[in-house]
């Protein structure tokens, strides 16, 4: 073999090799991850664990977050419960412009609006979207993104309260035909956030994971309807994640376990924000605690789309309900929920999407309320006198001659 001969080989094995490892790398799965906040980070985090893994695009809906991004070491952090540090990092960036287009950013660009604008327009489909918005913002969220995600498009709505997918669907996604496959997701996991794109995970516990019917008609038997779809990227490779601890439902399975995180919800965040106090703190009222689950289990007795469903009235019996809520309460006992840290900031809550919605359930069944009726308005009270004293705070600040 002349010399020739044997340089000519060499390149064609060189460029064929490039070419595999070029369309390999296309031909990965793509994850979007939009909101990054405790819940967002820790599932883009769990997104680089997965064995394979996917091209992972974190949706920014402000260019600053580049910067929170690379004083983080250009990484996300995760504090395990044990003391220890994993860092994961290669994330792909697209930030918001003007709130209608997406464009492709990387952690060297800068700061401001026509920097975020730069880089070139977004517009290709999405293929699975991990959806972790408060729940108030989901529609809000999803309007840039509903020309990018179609009948194949997967999204997984892995957020706090219930009501988000029939709102999406309601103002977005019209028609069942042509809107995206919904996936729930309920996650019990423990996570706070120390600062942008760094988390503690403060208690391990379970991901649940099930598809949703495009169509739900409370009046229609849903007893057996849509089994884990084994087709689905998501359903199939987050349970590898050892961390996540994820696992897929049938949709009627994992609507349960989505109530049952409700109850939770209603007895944690509302009285630890009232208090701001750690989970811990609930151990000590526990008539509180009885009197709510109570309630909820009256309202979830009655629910028309569940009273096909086998054990529903011994699983969310009043006393079995208290000590599912009792159980994840005390494994959560150093967590620090949402609805705190979004008052401390003086944030809207997620209040009207969890007790607002037991609320909203009761006063339809003609069933009464008055727990959950009194923890929405006392948490509303207290978000709109926190938001009026801080403005008053920057009015007094401003004639002071200090910078708000």
């Amino acid at each position: 073999m002349n010399f020739a001969f044997r340089s000519s080989f060499r390149l064609i094995r060189k460029f064929a090799a490039v070419r595999s490892i070029t369309t390999t790398a296309r031909q990965r799965p793509q994850v979007h991850v939009l909101g990054l906040g405790s819940i967002g980070a820790f599932a883009a985090h769990s997104l680089a664990e997965i064995p394979s893994r996917p091209n992972i695009k974190l949706l920014l809906h402000r260019a600053s977050l580049l910067n929170d991004y690379k004083a983080n070491g250009s990484q996300i952090t995760l504090k395990t419960r044990e003391g220890g540090v994993v860092n994961h990092s290669e994330f792909d960036f697209e930030v918001l412009h003007n709130s209608t287009s997406w464009h492709v950013a990387s952690e060297i660009d800068g700061v401001g609006e026509s920097s975020a604008a730069s880089g070139s327009r977004v517009n290709d489909t999405i293929e699975n979207l991990i959806l972790c918005v408060k729940g108030k913002q989901t529609v809000d969220a999803l309007r840039p993104l509903r020309y990018r995600l179609n009948r194949n498009s997967n999204i997984l709505f892995l957020q706090n309260g219930s009501g988000m997918m029939e709102e999406a669907s309601e103002k977005i996604f019209t028609d069942p035909k042509t809107r995206p496959n919904y996936l729930m997701g309920v996650i019990s996991h423990g996570v706070g956030q120390n600062s942008p794109f760094n988390i503690t995970h403060t208690g391990f516990a379970a991901t649940s994971l099930g598809p949703v019917p495009r169509s739900l008609d409370p009046d229609e038997n849903i007893a057996n309807k849509t089994a884990p779809d084994d087709a689905n990227y998501l359903l199939q490779n987050l349970p590898l994640v050892p961390r996540f601890n994820a696992k897929s439902y049938t949709f009627t399975d994992v609507l349960q376990i989505q109530l049952e995180k409700l109850a939770v919800n209603a007895f944690s965040n509302p009285i630890c924000g009232l208090n701001d106090s750690v989970v811990g703190t609930l151990s000590a009222i526990p008539e509180t605690r009885r009197a709510l689950t109570a309630e909820i289990s009256r309202v979830v007795q009655a629910l028309p789309e569940l009273q096909s469903v086998p054990g529903i009235k011994e699983r969310f019996s009043a006393e079995g309900l208290d000590q599912t809520v009792n159980a994840i309460i005390t494994m959560n006992a150093k967590t620090t929920v949402s609805m705190v840290w979004d008052l401390r900031a003086g944030r809207e809550t997620e209040i009207q999407f969890i007790n607002g919605y037991w609320s909203r359930r009761g006063r339809e069944l003609g069933i009464p309320t008055p727990i959950n009726d009194g923890l929405v308005q006392g948490i509303m009270e207290k978000t709109e006198r926190i938001q009026r004293e801080r403005r008053e705070g920057g009015v007094l600040k401003d004639a002071a001659g200090v910078k708000s």
